[in-house]
């Protein structure tokens, strides 16, 4: 089978992220907490004299995470290792020092491990180049001519532009800023709006981000019922007041910019959407994106009808959690990957991959949406090509060529790529 797809769009991304662990420090092979010892270094894995590091899981290991142990292996140098789900970070005792936070284990989760994220010092301004060039490859050579990122900085923007205007980028991109919490939102939407007037052919900045709740696998989603199905267990807790959310939403949506939140749990999704329509009852109207929506109650779905909504799913999840979910989710399980209902309802959708967490692939998220039906979710009857293609036919004409699951051709502003 042949498929030639205009703009092949990766919606979801960490575009620096990915660049950054491509050529970094990988932690999915270890077998156990002090197996870091046996790993060994290269200058491209500090940023200053951080060591980084990322994709550790420790689910099978015999012992769990401690900063006693990256104390003992790296006594003189900051460590930052990022988990595989990119919620929460391991660190030891001279990063806890650092970023000024105490912990008892040096494992931090959600709020802190994003606000930590935000301390660490940045990286050269040669290496921030290389990274985004080095995305650049990741992407395209999987097929990708656009993508949407979710973590951009101002150092970042700079860079694309400047590389834009030196036409060596080989991608279309689109950037939001996440902001962490009330203190840092007045200069991220400075930035958005200054970024807004220097836009280029290659480049576009889209609007806010903010987290409102985690991680499935980390059961700090937001559901409207226990996990497992334990009567009085935990159900994840939302990472904002919502009367902080009203603010910055109303703010975003009066300076034209996009409003995107993290929402995987059903309860998170559902609480955002009602504020959403209830903030546009009062008059104030703009675009919001759902992120992830990995867990929506049919309800929720027909609430999003009046509403500018885009739901932007990464169906390779359901690969990497399908062992688990359905006991983990309980009776919540028939709301899980919902795109198939959100077709019906004719709420608009884009599929990505969620890099560097997943792998960039089309093919890893047509797998997905073939093989889960098996396991009871509803059979997506759309177009994969158009999900999964930029919706702006004027954004930098590009085509991609899928023959056989196997990426054939990627034609990027007219110039065939070497892949």
């Amino acid at each position: 089978m042949l498929l030639k797809i205009p703009r092949l769009y990766d919606s979801h991304t960490h575009f620096i992220a990915t660049g950054e662990f491509a050529g970094g420090l990988a932690l999915g092979e270890l077998k156990s907490a002090s197996d870091v010892a046996k790993i060994p270094l290269k200058s491209s894995y500090y940023r200053g004299e951080w060591l980084m590091g990322f994709g550790w899981n420790e689910t099978a290991w015999p012992e769990p995470p401690h900063k006693k142990i990256l104390d003992l292996i790296f006594p003189d140098h900051p460590v930052f290792f990022a988990r595989m789900d990119g919620h929460r970070c391991w660190v030891n005792s001279k990063a806890l020092q650092y970023l000024g936070f105490a912990s008892e284990t040096g494992v931090l989760m959600e709020k802190e491990h994003l606000q930590a994220w935000d301390r660490l010092p940045d990286y050269t301004h040669e290496q921030q180049r290389g990274h985004i060039l080095t995305a650049c490859r990741v992407f395209n050579k999987s097929g990708f001519t656009h993508v949407r990122d979710m973590s951009c900085t101002e150092s970042l923007w700079h860079n694309l532009v400047s590389l834009s205007e030196a036409k060596e980028l080989t991608l279309a991109i689109e950037e939001n800023v996440t902001s962490h919490d009330l203190n840092d939102f007045e200069s991220i939407l400075d930035l958005c709006v200054r970024a807004k007037k220097t836009e280029t052919p290659y480049v576009r900045m889209k609007g806010v981000k903010v987290f409102y709740d985690g991680s499935l696998g980390s059961q700090t989603a937001y559901l409207s019922k226990p996990y497992n199905g334990k009567g009085d267990g935990p159900r994840g807790t939302p990472l904002w007041d919502l009367a902080d959310i009203e603010e910055v939403l109303k703010r975003t949506w009066a300076a034209g910019l996009d409003f995107s939140v993290h929402t995987i749990g059903d309860e998170a999704a559902h609480q955002i959407v009602d504020l959403a329509r209830k903030v546009s009852a009062k008059g104030s109207v703009g675009r919001l994106n759902i992120e992830h929506a990995q867990l929506l109650r049919p309800e929720t779905i027909q609430m999003m009808k009046p509403l500018h909504v885009r739901c932007h799913m990464q169906p390779c999840h359901w690969l990497s959690d399908k062992v688990w979910l359905e006991d983990k989710l309980g009776d919540l399980y028939k709301y899980v990957f919902p795109w198939e209902a959100l077709r019906l309802a004719q709420i608009p959708i884009s599929f990505g991959c969620d890099s560097p967490v997943e792998p960039p692939s089309f093919l890893r998220n047509k797998e997905a949406l073939e093989k889960s039906v098996q396991a009871g979710i509803r059979k997506f009857n759309g177009d994969l090509a158009v999900a999964h293609s930029h919706p702006d036919a004027g954004f930098m004409d590009s085509y991609t060529v899928i023959e056989e699951d196997k990426i054939k051709e990627v034609v990027f502003a007219g110039t065939k790529l070497l892949l």
